[in-house]
């Protein structure tokens, strides 16, 4: 039985949608993740990632995992028509400590909602634009079989944050989508940069740090 009601995508493709890159980059500058948990090459927002073939849900997460990595924080963007494996899985691998930011559809009434066993909950919520217009929190996610952002999504999306060694539920609260877009777009944006004009980039920086001598 799916595990997610309210999708109007495509079956063939439900599973295979993409988060948009500016909510990764967001998250990313936080937790410093080593592992996309489930992707598909067109999906892959990590260079180490794991795909079906591999089947995330029976190997050991660690094993994918640079050595040298500390506090390890692994992406999930989990197949929607079977969330509650992914959940436990999360929960079993924080007790071999490796963290998970996992991102689900607002369901607290679906059977795998993991309660106060989730370290922590964030609700991305809606905000009010730079023009005084509310925008939904709602995430448009990648269209894998087009290409192109999804409109329409019925529901909220909520962040659920797998702590190791985090023995109590700390709690819920709110991140606004549109902070969460403006940190994701300055981090993409930079690195537009530095790739289109490294030594501008560096200079800038040097700029923007060094004392100017002045003019003789």
């Amino acid at each position: 039985m799916a595990d997610y009601q309210g999708s109007t995508t495509n079956p063939a493709f439900r599973d295979m949608t993409q988060t948009p890159r500016w909510l990764y980059e967001a998250l990313n500058a936080e937790f410093s993740f080593c592992l996309d948990a489930a992707a598909l090459p067109e999906t892959a927002l990590h260079t180490n990632y794991l795909t079906p073939e591999i089947d995330a849900l029976k190997v050991s997460w660690g094993g994918y995992i640079p050595a040298d990595v500390r506090n390890p924080f692994v992406w999930l963007n989990p197949p929607y028509s079977d969330i509650g494996p992914w959940i436990k899985k999360c929960l079993k691998e924080k007790e071999c400590g490796i963290g998970s930011v996992v991102l689900i559809p607002e369901d607290s009434s679906a059977n795998w909602w993991p309660g106060d066993d989730c370290s922590e909950i964030r609700r991305i919520v809606g905000y009010y634009n730079e023009k005084g217009k509310f925008c939904s929190g709602r995430i448009h996610f990648i269209n894998a079989e087009t290409g192109e952002e999804m409109k329409g999504n019925p529901k909220g999306s909520n962040l659920l944050i797998f702590i190791p060694g985090c023995k109590y539920h700390i709690g819920t609260k709110h991140v606004s989508k549109g902070e969460l877009l403006a940190i994701g777009n300055l981090i993409i944006t930079a690195e537009v940069m530095l790739n289109d004009d490294p030594e501008g980039m560096f200079l800038l920086d040097q700029a923007d740090t060094e004392p100017q001598e002045k003019a003789a």
